[in-house]
């Protein structure tokens, strides 16, 4: 792959590196407005400390750095979401280009309620308030940063959450139904469950 193009590569991973999960992040604007994007180069990292971490890309055309990136540097705090499949219309939406300081949140009339000292979209079943960490560039073209966050408060809604044996609250994946990304404009839902107890 390294004698293709970078569209080319990007290409073919986005449909080799499948189901991924998706970032819905919220950050905070300098006019106190807030920005709402998707990323789905993103993953849980580590336990000790709570460490996920988000791949992130310039605007289209290579030279500004996304606006979530951006505010990230300049707040130290963001908020990662994970969307379900029944807010897909406004998770795509949110994905689109727009000037620094048009607020997504505002365009798709999405409330908030609180998270700690920040915010969250209300209605989405999981959430997660993060301190950034570390940037690290992963490239030498200083087109692609990886982003580190770490979680200090995960909040997960009432109806997703449920007990096991051993007493402790578990998040149901089912009730959360959360989307996945593939490739070009394409997700998908959890579809069926395969529990299968770990060897010793």
């Amino acid at each position: 792959m390294r004698a293709q193009s970078r569209e080319a590569r990007y290409h073919w991973m986005t449909q080799a590196v499948i189901p991924r999960p998706i970032a819905w992040i919220l950050t905070e604007n300098d006019d106190g407005g807030f920005n709402l994007a998707p990323f789905s180069y993103f993953n849980a990292l580590c336990s000790a400390p709570p460490l996920v971490g988000v791949s992130m890309s310039n605007k289209p055309g290579g030279a500004t750095i996304k606006d979530t990136l951006r505010n990230i540097r300049a707040r130290g705090r963001f908020v990662v979401h994970i969307a379900s499949a029944a807010q897909l219309p406004q998770l795509n939406e949110s994905a689109a280009t727009l000037e620094y300081g048009d607020s997504e949140m505002a365009r798709l009339q999405i409330p908030t309620a609180p998270l700690g000292d920040s915010v969250k979209i209300a209605d989405c079943p999981l959430a997660m308030l993060c301190e950034f960490h570390r940037e690290i560039a992963l490239d030498d073209e200083d087109n692609q940063k990886l982003v580190l966050g770490e979680i200090i408060l995960l909040d997960a809604a009432d109806f997703v959450l449920s007990g096991d044996g051993k007493g402790r609250k578990v998040i149901d994946a089912a009730k959360v139904n959360p989307l996945a990304r593939l490739s070009a404009g394409n997700y998908a839902r959890l579809g069926e469950l395969l529990s299968l107890q770990r060897p010793a």
